[in-house]
């Protein structure tokens, strides 16, 4: 054999013996999988990340009923890799879905703020025969050019904390003519056996917040914003 020969032999031999010690070769089982993932640590073969990930996904294959069984751990660890690289952008197009809608959502508001202002500046309670009301004195703002017909909106009320204390739809179609500014008075039915009402009506005004959040605008001229 020519020296040739025998350093082609020598680099072959090395390998193998350099796979054959390589504890990511080896088949997963779950009899031996302690010792072999103790095995491929101390290898340094892979950093903390790494290793945690196909732990992980090892544990995952468990609940979904993959079966591992005569996989080697590098094979384990591509599928780990695979499916990580799958959720990295999954969670980037979840994001980016959320960003978009966020910015739409604020263009929105932006567009409402411009038309119609809504101020809360009273609250009060009122009794009847038969059932009794809170009563909510809220002016509307047309800011805009064109004169309002009618809108719907939400109106949320926090404490001072901004602590949830009662959200409700409310829906004005008595019109708001372009420049000008409505006032009235607009009630909710009073439930002395539901929290949310029995604070609200305790509440002082000044120790109350509210916010009115637009969600459609229709205009005397037969256009919409929404």
């Amino acid at each position: 054999m020519n020296i040739k020969k025998l350093s082609i032999l020598s680099i072959a031999l090395a390998i193998f013996l350099s796979s054959c010690s390589n504890p990511l070769n080896r088949k997963y089982s779950d009899a031996t999988m302690i010792d072999d993932v103790k095995a491929i640590r101390e290898s340094n073969k892979l950093d903390t990340a790494e290793l945690s990930a196909m732990a992980l996904y090892v544990v995952g294959a468990k609940f979904t009923g993959e079966n591992l069984e005569g996989k080697t751990y590098q094979e384990i660890l591509d599928s780990a890799r695979e499916a990580k690289k799958k959720r990295d952008k999954q969670e980037a197009e979840e994001k980016a879905l959320a960003a978009k809608a966020e910015a739409e959502e604020k263009a929105k508001a932006e567009q409402f703020n411009k038309i119609l202002t809504v101020a809360v500046y009273d609250k009060g309670y009122e009794e009847a025969d038969y059932e009794d009301y809170i009563t909510y004195k809220i002016s509307f703002q047309n800011k805009g050019s064109k004169d309002i017909r009618a809108f719907k909106g939400s109106l949320t009320v926090t404490d001072l904390f901004d602590s949830e204390i009662k959200s409700f739809n409310m829906t004005m179609d008595d019109g708001v003519k372009a420049g000008a500014t409505f006032s009235d008075t607009y009630t909710t039915k009073y439930n002395q056996f539901m929290d949310e009402d029995v604070r609200l009506k305790n509440k002082d005004f000044k120790d109350l917040k509210f916010s009115f959040k637009p969600l459609k605008v229709i205009f005397a001229d037969g256009t919409t914003l929404e």
